[in-house]
């Protein structure tokens, strides 16, 4: 195998404000143009035979690697040969268009796809009529920190409202070798339903579950807990207006959303130690102390966030309440504010559909973290008592996980 290569694809979370975090998720206008940009770095680099790829997402991020698997199944990886860049270019965009297609002659195992792998790509698995056809999945490994919307990205449409565009379908196909899926427990949040991973189990590969090769762990925290992401309503610093940095710096209006690094730090020990196990020759991670982040979580300054803020998230907004109540009272606006505000923070506990899935305890010790306290107490996550009123005061209301293990336990 060849050196190392690698690409970062910007994405909210990073300079990024809450408001940033809510509507980029909601509406991903860009994401087109990361799916592209994305599958064509792999098509300006990739070697048959001498590259095996690795893709990370969170959110969105996991989202976008999603649809370019996607693309991959639909039309191979392209190769480059005699093409120039405008044609290369060109088929590119039309690959994403292909794979978007509701059209039967677009599905992968038509006539015409397979025809379109052959004659420009490189040799597909699964391709059975091509002698050359490889035995090797192109993705060697799929790191994904909660895909959020079940239905793919929604995207607001004049005139017809939200849109769900939706992935071609929910499953991995078969040019991913390893998927790795952490899932927000905790997060409440009905536009961000989170995207679990599945295969085919009508192809015969796929028929016996237990070589899906996907690994899906339910993890406690939210959203953002997950992703370690930082906001403000507004920002300051470089690269920001005059007016937004002078709001970012009134106290009013920049208070911070803090996430749990205590749950970040969780989930990142899971996803390195998983990519150990498939990277026996250090190639994408050459050491990590996994000592340091055990160490983390258990320091006694550990920074443990503000926890779920979504039944309060006028606080953190300008002005908080006052300024939603302004607007909710000007005249020929406060029904919209109303209605865009019950349809963003709509909110009700994530449904775990598997009775036997990989669900976190973080009510008891983990023993390779500490023998003595659970990552309940060193996150500050308190327990549920099942009265609404009392349970939305709680830094973290969801029943997501009394519910599944009620379930589990009564083998329902």
């Amino acid at each position: 195998m060849k050196g190392k290569k690698g690409r970062y694809i910007h994405g909210v979370g990073l300079g990024s404000t809450f408001l940033d975090y809510v509507f980029n998720g909601i509406t991903a206008q860009d994401i087109a143009e990361q799916c592209i940009g994305a599958y064509r770095y792999i098509v300006d680099n990739y070697v048959g035979g001498e590259y095996e790829i690795w893709m990370f997402g969170l959110s969105r991020g996991a989202y976008t690697i999603r649809c370019v698997a996607g693309m991959i199944n639909n039309c191979g990886i392209i190769k480059r040969d005699n093409l120039s860049e405008t044609e290369i270019d060109l088929l590119c965009r039309e690959v994403y268009r292909i794979y978007r297609s509701r059209y039967k002659i677009d599905e992968p195992d038509s006539a015409q796809s397979k025809a379109f792998r052959k004659g420009v790509s490189w040799p597909q698995i699964g391709d059975d009529d091509d002698d050359e056809a490889s035995v090797v999945e192109p993705i060697r490994f799929m790191g994904l920190f909660d895909t959020v919307g079940s239905l793919g990205m929604p995207s607001f449409t004049g005139g017809v409202g939200l849109e769900w565009p939706g992935f071609y379908d929910q499953n991995v196909s078969s040019v991913v070798e390893h998927v790795y899926q952490a899932t927000s427990l905790h997060d409440r949040m009905y536009v961000f339903e989170p995207c679990l991973a599945g295969r085919d189990s009508t192809k015969r590969k796929w028929g016996d579950r237990q070589k899906w090769n996907i690994h899906q762990k339910w993890f406690p925290g939210t959203h953002y807990d997950l992703g370690r992401q930082r906001f403000k309503f507004f920002r300051d610093g470089v690269g920001v207006s005059l007016a937004e940095s002078l709001l970012a710096k009134i106290g009013l209006v920049s208070k911070v959303i803090e996430p749990n690094h205590v749950l970040a730090d969780l989930v990142l020990k899971w996803m390195l130690e998983s990519i150990k196990r498939h990277d026996a020759n250090s190639l994408v991670i050459e050491s990590f102390e996994k000592r340091d982040i055990i160490d983390r979580i258990l320091s006694n300054d550990r920074k443990i966030g503000d926890g779920d803020v979504y039944n309060h998230i006028v606080e953190y907004a300008p002005l908080g309440k006052l300024g939603l109540e302004v607007w909710r009272n000007l005249p020929g606006v406060g029904s919209h504010v109303n209605a865009i505000y019950e349809l963003l923070f709509a909110l009700r506990d994530r449904h775990i559909p598997e009775h036997d899935a990989d669900v976190y305890d973080y009510r008891a010790p983990d023993p390779e973290i500490s023998g003595r306290m659970s990552i309940q107490e060193l996150a500050g996550i308190p327990n549920t008592t099942g009265i609404k009123v009392e349970d939305e005061r709680k830094r973290y209301p969801s029943r997501t996980y009394d519910t599944w293990d009620l379930k589990r336990r009564l083998r329902l």
